[in-house]
């Protein structure tokens, strides 16, 4: 009995996990991040885990997103471009997970790291980096819209405040793509879309500063594991999934986009 009264004080009287931990890295020994800008459920995923189909790529999580390695960089103000954040420790945990990663691969030479939250704030991000490039991405608003309803927003139907839900998921799509647009437009990102990568997978390697010996080692055919989704050959996925919102949401899509013609014909889409 007091064993397990000791182990339970030690237990409570242990430090929580620090928001911003700084492991142990090699400052010498960094790799070249590629940073993809993209709002969330933009097929990003699918992007990602073609270009990691290469044995000299790896990324830190299963989704790509290495804002979940630490704590402080992914709470719910994570979209807040105004939020304090400790770069030290996000360099420190991210170099000390790619050499951790290295030391048993050394093969790899490229992190792609895609956390959408990552446009707010990317210039001071990626400026603790030696060696980085950027791609930027984008989805079908309507598209984008159907899937972060049905992931998040699936018991809102019918209810008050589904309105002023829909309207919020819209606004967003625009407050996102603006970023992106800037990027493309300002810094000469390449930009690669969703439905063009759908369309034709190898145009991936055109738009990816990466060098040689990687992009030949890239598997533009690759299946890919998206979501709860049968891994499969990626596939424009945009009708299935805009099909699926009742006729008011369309409605409402369409009125908050009203007015921002000259973004949605940067991308190639219109208002339906």
């Amino acid at each position: 009995m007091k064993k397990r009264i000791k182990n339970w004080v030690k237990k409570k009287l242990s430090k929580p996990e620090p928001q911003w931990p700084r492991p142990r890295y090699d400052e010498t020994l960094q790799p070249h991040f590629l940073f993809i800008i993209t709002p969330p459920y933009s097929g990003s995923t699918a992007l990602a885990e073609l270009i990691t189909s290469s044995n000299k790529v790896m990324s830190f999580t299963e989704k790509s997103e290495g804002q979940w390695l630490v704590p402080g960089l992914c709470h719910t103000d994570r979209w807040n471009p105004e939020k304090i954040v400790d770069y030290s420790s996000v360099k420190a945990v991210w170099l000390n997970a790619y050499q951790e990663a290295a030391a048993q691969r050394p093969e790899i030479e490229i992190v792609v790291e895609k956390s959408p939250p990552n446009m707010v704030r990317l210039d001071t991000l990626s400026a603790q980096f030696d060696k980085v490039s950027f791609l930027a991405n984008n989805r079908n608003p309507y598209a984008n819209c159907a899937s972060i309803l049905a992931r998040h927003h699936e018991d809102s139907v019918g209810q008050e405040n589904r309105k002023a839900v829909v309207q919020k998921v819209a606004n967003d799509w625009i407050t996102r793509s603006t970023i992106v647009k800037k990027y493309v437009t300002e810094k000469s990102t390449p930009l690669l879309t969703y439905e063009a990568l759908c369309e034709r997978p190898a145009s991936i390697i055109a738009k990816l500063a990466l060098p040689a010996n990687v992009l030949s080692t890239i598997n533009v055919d690759a299946t890919v594991k998206v979501k709860d989704y049968p891994e499969q050959p990626i596939s424009n996925q945009n009708e299935r999934q805009i099909a699926k919102l009742p006729a008011a949401d369309l409605d409402v899509i369409s009125a908050t986009l009203a007015g921002s013609e000259d973004l949605l014909s940067f991308f190639d889409y219109s208002i339906r």
